[in-house]
């Protein structure tokens, strides 16, 4: 297993991987339309180049030459948002999710800062399973526009960190 920053090359990798997983995975919550809308939206080659551009973390988890998942932070003032952290449906419950929070855990640690979170759908009961297994806790909710007539209904989950 490695992981790597990507630059603008392996954009079309993780475009592929995301709609795999994103179908795969968000079809018994969200609709075809929404996923189709949501993947333009936050995987466009002009998102995550200007993603990039400003510094948030883009990498790929790869086991050999096959890419299983992904991790995006963007550093903050006092926290690391995890903005995206996703991996192929064969390869859950080995441990790879926690790999790339521990990834997540080394950006915040050098970087010095206090916490990490996320959002996470309110109905995805696996994610935040996962997540409140790993020290996640419940901070807030809310539901948030993403245009085209659609939302984000989240829970916004934090781990505060000790050093």
């Amino acid at each position: 297993m490695k992981i790597i920053k990507i630059q603008s090359r392996e954009i079309p990798i993780v475009q592929q991987l995301a709609r795999e997983i994103w179908e795969e995975h968000y079809l018994k919550i969200l609709s075809q339309e929404q996923i189709d809308y949501m993947l333009d939206l936050f995987y466009s080659e002009e998102k995550i180049n200007s993603e990039l551009e400003e510094g948030i973390v883009w990498e790929l988890l790869w086991d050999g030459e096959n890419p299983i998942g992904y991790l995006v932070c963007k550093i903050e003032t006092e926290k690391i948002y995890i903005s995206k952290i996703y991996l192929k449906a064969e390869t859950r419950g080995k441990g790879l999710g926690k790999l790339l929070l521990n990834r997540a855990k080394e950006l915040a640690k050098h970087h010095q800062k206090k916490s990490i979170y996320l959002n996470v759908n309110k109905y995805n009961v696996d994610s935040i399973a996962f997540y409140e297994r790993n020290g996640f806790t419940k901070v807030d909710e809310g539901v948030f526009d993403i245009g085209n007539g659609y939302v984000m209904d989240d829970f916004i989950l934090e781990l505060v960190l000790t050093y």
